[in-house]
C-alpha cells in the first residue's frame, strides 16, 4: 500500500514538472485563448479583427466634501498617476497608487475649498478624466 502511494505521488509530481517545462510552441490554442479573455482582450471575431475593452472610471459620491471613491475597472495592474486639477488648470494633487489586479477602488482624501475639480488618472496608454464637484 505504501508503494502504490508513492508510485502515485512520483507520477504526479513528473506530470507537474512536464506541464511547468511545457514549451510555448506546445500551449494548445484553447489555453492562449483563455489567457487573452483573461487579459481583458475579446475572443476574435469573423473578420480576425480583435477589440480591447476600454479602461473606465465612476466617481461616488459627486459632489463630495472631502473624499472620493474611484471606482477603476480594465486597467493593468501597477502603477496608476492620479491627479487632482481646479477649474484653472493648476495641479492640486498628484498621487501614484499601486493597482493590484485592475479592477479596484481607489480612495481619495482631500481638503480643498469649494468648486469644479477635474480628477485625470493615467496608466502607460490609458488617460482618463473626470468632473469632480467639492462642496
Amino acid at each position: 500500500f505504501i508503494m502504490k502511494k508513492i508510485a502515485l505521488i512520483l507520477i504526479t509530481f513528473s506530470g507537474n514538472c512536464t506541464a511547468i517545462a511545457q514549451k510555448a510552441a506546445e500551449i494548445s490554442d484553447s489555453v492562449i485563448a483563455e489567457h487573452n479573455i483573461s487579459k481583458n482582450v475579446r475572443p476574435e471575431r469573423k473578420d480576425s479583427v480583435q477589440m480591447k475593452e476600454k479602461a473606465s472610471i465612476r466617481i461616488y459620491p459627486n459632489p463630495a466634501k472631502n473624499k472620493v471613491e474611484i471606482e477603476i475597472a480594465r486597467f493593468e495592474p501597477g502603477y496608476v498617476q492620479v491627479r487632482m486639477i481646479d477649474k484653472n488648470g493648476i495641479l492640486i494633487r498628484d498621487d501614484r497608487r499601486l493597482v493590484f489586479n485592475g479592477n479596484e477602488i481607489i480612495i481619495l482624501m482631500f481638503s480643498v475649498k469649494p468648486g469644479l475639480y477635474f480628477l485625470s488618472l493615467a496608466q502607460g496608454d490609458i488617460n482618463l478624466r473626470s468632473k469632480l464637484i467639492v462642496q
